[in-house]
């Protein structure tokens, strides 16, 4: 096994501005014995639902009513180094922010169960303070998760969230995923179901449709339905 591994990711776009976006550029070591050192443009730590579309179990995100259709609670990239270390039983990071407004991610996870894990994720940056506990288990066909999130805002209003979901592989090929949840911003309050089949073509085709729904407490902000077809190649 090589020590020092590179990964260099670019988000291609076609829009009135076409172009690209580097999304993740990271250089890592790796000492051997459970321990490494990443510097770069990097994902966080944060949360359970993945941030690229080819790691999600759905279209949409669980919290996102706040932006429009993206991530209220967790983060995306940022540019920094952690520090990581990966054992039977557990593993750990820091990661270190090196922009201006920036801070630190630290996360704690437990693998002593197998198909479980456990994780707890806390970020600590200038303008707000952001904690995810979640947990996994795979039971052979169907993987159920539950997680609760909270986003803490030095100015502005605080975001509390949580969901529970599963997913389960009704073939090699189909599979259904069904999640639940809720979302306070302020003194209102969301709650979402989607569900989510999907079908996998060959090794690098992949397709889903989502059907999400979201009811809000107070009916001016109601984001409505959800009606989404992705498709998804993969090289």
């Amino acid at each position: 096994k090589d020590a020092v591994s590179v990964s260099i990711d670019f988000d291609l776009y076609d829009s009135a501005t076409e172009g690209a976006t580097l999304e993740e550029a990271i250089i890592t070591y790796d000492f051997g014995n459970g321990f490494s050192v990443t510097g770069g443009k990097m994902l966080s730590y944060l949360g359970f639902e993945a941030y690229d579309p080819t790691d999600m179990y759905q279209y949409s995100y669980a919290y996102d009513v706040n932006t429009g259709g993206g991530r209220d609670i967790y983060d995306g990239y940022d540019d920094g180094f952690s520090i990581d270390y990966s054992g039977d039983m557990f593993s750990l990071g820091v990661f270190s922010s090196v922009e201006q407004d920036g801070g630190y991610e630290y996360a704690l996870a437990f693998t002593g169960i197998e198909n479980l894990t456990v994780k707890a994720i806390m970020a600590d940056w200038d303008a707000y303070e952001t904690t995810t506990y979640w947990a996994s288990y795979q039971m052979e066909k169907l993987l159920l998760a539950a997680e609760v999130a909270e986003k803490d805002n030095t100015t502005g209003t605080d975001i509390e969230g949580w969901l529970i979901m599963g997913n389960y592989a009704i073939t090699d090929a189909i599979a259904l995923t069904l999640r639940y949840s809720e979302q306070e911003i302020g003194t209102t309050e969301y709650e979402k179901i989607t569900i989510s089949p999907s079908y996998v073509f060959t090794d690098n085709l992949s397709g889903l449709i989502e059907y999400s729904t979201t009811d809000a407490s107070v009916t001016a902000s109601d984001p409505g339905d959800l009606l989404a077809v992705e498709i998804i190649f993969t090289f």
